[in-house]
């Protein structure tokens, strides 16, 4: 008798005790019931390890993994290497989701023998207090082809690449040997090369992830560390685009959104140097941020077996101490 789930859930737990509760219900309350859910205590500060708990106790499905602090990317390696479903789906556990969740995406995957299934979210505030569904434009339901799906994620038109909001045959990850980089925005880093391999994409226009806006959001608080690491996620797309020998097939693409992230890079260099009160290399950086983009889009670009490191980076703008 074979006793493996059809959906492996994977929740990394990181400082959330406010919401974690919540979240972990949602999922208790899926009409789809046959399904683990791997939640890795990721060297959690407060509470949140001990109402992952409760749930493992009163719930076979659920089981509490607790490892180092290693940061999002690996905690949702970890618990990649120890799912056993067919499909896989990752939640933040300062998010919910509807009751109907995990069965509109696997029957989205399973009926249309798609590799991915897609939903449309809700923006809440406040602990789930207010909610505004996103107002990004879609691509409608349907079946998408993986190229169709891969063109409107680079360009982050339509289609976003957030880890959350899909459901992945878990056969994408393990026959590629595909990782979340450990870094900020790995997301972005990772999911067009999931896509690279999916031949059919499944969309429905149910709204059924509610992704919680917290303060301190990584866009809100852009550094050099994350401005870096944003340039890199594309880096790493088109060095394995390139690598797949599909770099023609998305050109276009990859060139029309190295534009974008140049203008966003402009805005954040700036707003870097403008909170610090430092202007001592803002010339540099913006000289640094055309310079990478020009290696982005360039036809000389080398692909590499591993992921790309940028050749210069943009340098942190430290606060200016005040003189008595």
């Amino acid at each position: 008798m074979n006793n493996r789930p059809k959906i492996s859930v994977i929740i990394p737990i990181y400082n959330v005790e406010k919401y974690i509760r919540k979240c972990l219900e949602t999922i208790q309350e899926q009409t789809f019931r046959d399904f683990e859910v791997l939640m890795i205590n990721d060297g959690t500060r407060d509470n949140s390890g001990k109402i992952a708990k409760e749930f493992a106790e009163n719930d076979s499905r659920f089981t509490l993994y607790t490892k180092e602090n290693g940061g999002l990317s690996d905690a949702r390696n970890y618990g990649l290497a120890r799912a056993v479903g067919d499909y896989v789906v990752f939640i933040d556990s300062d998010d919910c989701v509807t009751k109907d969740y995990l069965n509109v995406l696997y029957h989205e995957c399973v009926d249309n023998d798609a590799d991915m299934a897609v939903c449309r979210f809700y923006f809440t505030y406040f602990c789930k207090k207010f909610c505004i569904p996103s107002i990004a434009s879609s691509p409608g339901a349907g079946l998408l082809s993986g190229k169709e799906t891969l063109d409107m994620l680079i360009r982050d038109d339509k289609l976003q690449s957030y880890a959350w909001n899909k459901m992945y045959k878990r056969s994408l990850f393990t026959d590629h040997h595909i990782e979340y980089p450990i870094m900020y925005f790995e997301d972005i880093a990772t999911t067009p090369r999931l896509t690279l391999h999916a031949d059919k994409v499944a969309v429905t226009r149910k709204y059924m992830y509610l992704y919680e806006k917290r303060v301190g959001s990584i866009m809100a608080t852009m550094n050099a560390e994350k401005i870096n690491d944003y340039i890199r996620s594309y880096y790493i797309t088109r060095n394995y685009v390139q690598k797949n020998g599909q770099y023609d097939r998305y050109k276009s693409s990859l060139q029309y959104v190295a534009k974008k992230m140049r203008l966003v890079n402009v805005y954040s260099i700036f707003r870097m140097h403008l909170t610090s009160r430092n202007f001592q290399h803002l010339k540099q950086n913006l000289h640094t941020n055309n310079e990478l983009y020009r290696q982005l889009v360039s036809d000389d670009f080398d692909a590499s077996d591993t992921f790309p490191l940028l050749p210069v980076s943009i340098i942190q703008a430290e606060k200016k101490r005040k003189t008595s």
